[in-house]
């Protein structure tokens, strides 16, 4: 097992090169929007499948020593690569959390993907919950499962939902997946009466009739006594 402490050295010693890569050996420069971050073919092809098939391989990368990120920002990149060098998600937030789920996918960082659908799940509330269904659709499974069902059981009413930009956009752009929305809504509603209906059958407890405590015991309370 290794020790606690050197993997956080080494983890340290790793950021110090990523933050110093334009004077410390760096062979590849990834381009992002106005930017240029210097990095190191290596490392990026140990971490990420992706990135080792862009360097290995006869592809364009390989021959240049420039790479063009254009599907994500430069801060969310920038998350992501300190990911690659030091395995740290710390600076995971609601502002890069989704964007970075979809750059994880794209190069086949899958503890880092993991890591960004948990948290969205942890923070997931009626304003954002059609977000993640749609971006779970689009790319994790699992978090669309969780959408689903956050929408059927914790949103208290579908209303709050069924009025928004969100939801009018997306019976436009996917109909099938609000159909999906609706149905399952249906199902649980079904669920929750057939639960209800269920638990009263099954209660135990008698209801009281005219329940008189005296006659009940045999005490004779209400009854005429015998001369």
């Amino acid at each position: 097992m290794g020790d606690p402490q050197s993997l956080k050295d080494l983890s340290k010693d790793l950021l110090h090169l990523f933050n110093e890569a334009s004077a410390s050996f760096a062979d590849v420069v990834l381009k992002c929007e106005s930017f240029t971050v210097p990095v190191h073919k290596n490392i990026l092809a140990a971490r990420s499948p992706v990135f080792s098939a862009m360097f290995k391989n006869d592809m364009r990368e390989s021959q240049e020593k420039t790479v063009d990120i254009s599907d994500i920002g430069i801060s969310v990149l920038r998350v992501m690569l300190v990911y690659i060098y030091t395995g740290n998600t710390e600076d995971i937030n609601m502002s890069n959390a989704q964007d970075l789920l979809y750059a994880a996918e794209k190069y086949q960082l899958m503890r880092l993907k993991k890591v960004c659908a948990e948290y969205l799940k942890s923070n997931a509330s009626d304003q954002n919950v059609l977000n993640l269904l749609v971006l779970g659709d689009l790319h994790d499974q699992d978090l669309r499962d969780f959408a689903v069902n956050f929408i059927c059981y914790k949103v208290a009413e579908f209303s709050v939902l069924e009025n928004t930009e969100e939801w009018k956009r997306l019976q436009t752009e996917k109909p099938s997946l609000a159909m999906e929305i609706l149905i399952s809504l249906v199902k649980a509603r079904e669920k929750k009466v057939k639960d209800l209906t269920y638990f009263k059958i099954s209660d135990p407890t008698p209801t009281p009739k005219g329940f008189n405590f005296g006659q009940q015991r045999g005490f004779g309370y209400g009854q005429q006594e015998k001369s």
